[in-house]
């Protein structure tokens, strides 16, 4: 399977073909440099520009970015054998020693900011990425400080699952049967004894599984 990472974003609905034109190249450069920053990856200060004004531009959201990406992932499952739908969570660190990045929010403590990262991550059999078939980012507007153990306690006990964060385990299972149905598959769910998904009914299966939360797709038994 040979897949360009322009392809993957051809069909991006942002309003413009020259935004959607701008987008394939900035995609081509990082791509090509995934592991430098935006000014080192870019061919020269024209191109660095561009790209900030590409960023900033209001016509353009990760959700757009991503959509044709995700839609050729969920493609990519229906066409396989069996497929595992893992999902994790990573923060992405975006402190600066000076002026804070826009947006930003607390991470575990205030002089920390940056936002959080929940994929669900599809793979074949054989552990070939497919691509992201869901995502969740959110910062947080403030952290809770100087909480005793029975202040956190009764805040877990009272605080309704839908307004705890953890609930990004439910809604990435949701979002896992979701490509399934859509794919006329049948998915079976294994998670951590501690992971808030435990909260949702799922079929057993026999299977095993690594991360916090796996989901396996596999063909739906039409007899």
């Amino acid at each position: 399977m040979s897949v360009s990472l322009q392809d993957e974003v051809r069909g991006a609905a942002l309003g413009d073909k020259r935004l959607t034109k701008r987008l394939s190249n900035i995609i081509e450069q990082l791509g090509a440099k995934p592991n430098m920053s935006v000014p080192a990856a870019t061919r020269g200060r024209a191109e660095m520009e561009a790209a900030y004004r590409f960023f900033d531009n209001d016509r353009v959201s990760p959700e757009k970015i991503l959509q044709p990406h995700i839609a050729a992932t969920r493609e990519r499952i229906s066409q396989s054998e069996v497929a595992l739908l893992v999902q994790d969570t990573t923060d992405l660190d975006l402190t600066r020693p000076q002026q804070q990045v826009r947006g930003a929010g607390p991470m575990e403590y205030d002089s920390r900011r940056g936002a959080f990262f929940h994929p669900l991550l599809a793979f074949d059999s054989h552990g070939l990425p497919l691509g992201v078939a869901w995502q969740k980012v959110w910062t947080r507007k403030t952290i809770k400080k100087n909480f005793t153990k029975n202040q956190s306690d009764q805040w877990l006990r009272k605080t309704p699952i839908e307004k705890k964060e953890s609930f990004r385990w439910i809604e990435g299972m949701r979002a896992a049967r979701d490509v399934a149905k859509a794919s006329a598959l049948q998915t079976a769910t294994r998670t951590s004894t501690n992971c808030s998904a435990n909260h949702e009914p799922r079929r057993k299966a026999k299977f095993t599984s690594w991360c916090a939360l796996v989901t396996l797709v596999t063909p739906a038994d039409r007899t």
